[in-house]
């Protein structure tokens, strides 16, 4: 069975030879597996892991985005970000937040906002055609847009969060603008894509460990609208809808659902009522589920055996009549063992 045909037959609650597969991690466990595992390239690491995904973007051809000086880089947005050593690893955090001191809507016209000029769409038909077997996704960054989460980063997420409720007129004229380039930046993507786009990725995070980020109230007022404007485009010409939130969304599904959600990723198991069972039970006939795997305790501290274990299991529980996609709670990181991945997707393999 071919990766696409796999994904797609899971997808619609039909049998398949085994689950479907899902990876994604940061650029250190990427260069790591490689090495120990003796793989040339990132494609011959998923095809070694059986993975049934691949993602494709249009080229950036833009402004730099490094500041020379600093060692700092940039996103499109203007945001500055510094390298922070942390643990077995480190990541990129924001140095300022350019919008934080700024109130009037009207100001918004002076900032330096990206063009989606910036972007070479033409590249995405070699991509295409490359992973036309696979079940091909919207890659992370400006090809999975979110306007919630690139506010955070504009004005800080404290700013973010309150100005819902103590300066709307703000939030959503900033939100426009965030989402005029989107919806420009999607229309051209499809009209290169076309059809050949089998889920089109949101990445925004609703959820801590323990509940919302905020109320659904705000949710559905604030956000939902962004969601249904990036979605029309995509799923007109076919693509399913794919939402990344991390955290404990549960109080949320019913409103994703509703909003066309297809997928929603990823399954955190350790977040506050994100349950597999009962997850599958309540909601398993109206959505795809995607991740599953712990990424918090279990990867990084179990031992090979415990992870094959775990894995066995919630295939047991999730893959059951179809409707889910196996793979970790979050990026793999840095501390993670190259055993343990490896042996998470062996299981997953002999669990067919």
């Amino acid at each position: 069975m071919l990766p696409r045909e796999r994904v797609r037959r899971a997808f619609a609650r039909e049998a398949t030879d085994r689950v479907p597969l899902f990876y994604r991690d940061v650029p250190e466990v990427e260069a790591r597996l490689r090495a120990d595992l003796g793989l040339a390239s990132r494609d011959a690491l998923l095809e070694y892991l059986r993975i049934d995904f691949r993602w494709v973007e249009p080229a950036y051809i833009g402004p730099p985005l490094e500041v020379p000086a600093t060692g700092h880089r940039r996103d499109i947005w203007g945001v500055e970000y510094s390298w922070i050593e942390a643990g077995h690893g480190g990541q990129w955090e924001p140095v300022a937040f350019p919008l934080m001191d700024v109130e009037d809507p009207a100001a918004l016209a002076d900032y330096p906002w990206p063009t989606v000029d910036w972007f070479d769409f033409s590249v995405l038909d070699q991509q295409l055609q490359r992973y036309r077997d696979y079940a091909i996704m919207t890659a992370p960054g400006v090809a999975s847009p979110g306007v919630l989460n690139t506010i955070q980063f504009l004005v800080g997420m404290e700013r973010a969060m309150s100005d819902m409720l103590l300066n709307p007129a703000f939030f959503r004229a900033l939100s426009e603008r965030i989402l005029t380039f989107h919806l420009e930046f999607i229309r051209r993507f499809y009209a290169v894509a076309g059809e050949r786009i089998d889920f089109f990725r949101i990445g925004e995070d609703y959820g801590t460990q323990r509940g919302l980020l905020f109320g659904p109230e705000l949710w559905r007022e604030f956000i939902r609208p962004t969601l249904l404007a990036m979605s029309r485009v995509p799923q007109a010409a076919g693509s399913l809808y794919y939402q990344h939130t991390c955290g404990a969304v549960r109080t949320l599904i019913p409103d994703l659902i509703a909003t066309g959600v297809d997928v929603l990723d990823p399954l955190q198991v350790k977040a506050t009522g994100m349950v597999p069972a009962e997850l599958k039970a309540e909601f398993g006939d109206r959505l795809c589920f995607s991740g599953g795997v712990d990424e918090q305790e279990l990867l990084p501290h179990g031992s090979p055996a415990a992870v094959a274990a775990a894995v066995r299991g919630l295939i047991r529980v999730m893959a059951a009549g179809g409707g889910f996609f196996l793979g970790p709670t979050h990026n793999f990181q840095a501390d993670i063992p190259t055993e343990n991945i490896v042996a998470m997707y062996q299981a997953a393999q002999e669990a067919a």
